[in-house]
C-alpha cells in the first residue's frame, strides 16, 4: 500500500471506524456501513472505489445545493 492508500485508510479508520479497502472490496459504505452497489452512474460507480462511500453518502458529501 502506498503512502496516500494508506493515509485514506487510517483515515478512514480515525472518522469511521471502519476499513476503506475492506467496504470497498465488500460492496459496503466506509461512512455509514450500507451496502454501495446502486449508483447514479458511473462517475459515481469510480468515486466509490476511491473515497468508499455509498450514493446517499456521496450526495450528501458533495452536495452542490441544486
Amino acid at each position: 500500500m502506498n503512502n496516500l492508500e494508506q493515509f485514506k485508510e487510517d483515515m478512514a479508520m480515525k472518522l469511521y471506524g471502519r476499513s476503506r479497502t475492506l467496504a470497498i472490496a465488500g460492496n459496503q459504505c466506509v461512512k455509514c456501513g450500507e451496502s454501495a452497489t446502486d449508483f447514479r452512474d458511473e462517475l459515481s460507480r469510480k468515486e466509490h472505489g476511491i473515497s468508499g462511500f455509498c450514493q446517499t453518502c456521496q450526495d450528501g458529501i458533495f452536495e452542490t445545493g441544486e
